[in-house]
C-alpha cells in the first residue's frame, strides 16, 4: 500500500507515550496502525447506525411511544453522567 507523508499537530505528552509504546516498530507504523483501527470502528459505528435506523423505520411502536422512550432515556444518560 502506498504511502504519504503528512504534517500532524498532536499532544506532546500523547506523541512521547506514543513513542514509548511504539518501541522498535515505530511512531509512524504505531500511528498508522491506530489510525486504521479508528477508522474501522467508526465504519462499523455508521454501520450499526444505519441498521437501527432501518430497524426503527420498521418498527410498530407509535411515533409518541418512541418519542417518550427517547425523553426518558436521555433523563437517565443525564443523570449518570452527574
Amino acid at each position: 500500500m502506498a504511502t504519504q507523508k503528512v504534517s500532524v499537530t498532536l499532544e506532546a505528552e500523547a506523541i512521547e507515550h506514543a513513542r514509548q509504546v511504539a518501541g522498535p516498530r515505530g511512531l509512524s507504523s504505531y500511528l498508522d496502525a491506530a489510525l486504521s483501527e479508528k477508522l474501522d470502528r467508526d465504519a462499523r459505528h455508521r454501520a450499526f447506525l444505519e441498521y437501527l435506523e432501518e430497524r426503527e423505520a420498521a418498527d410498530p411502536t407509535p411515533q409518541h411511544v418512541r418519542d417518550r422512550a427517547t425523553r426518558r432515556a436521555a433523563q437517565l444518560q443525564d443523570r449518570s453522567a452527574q
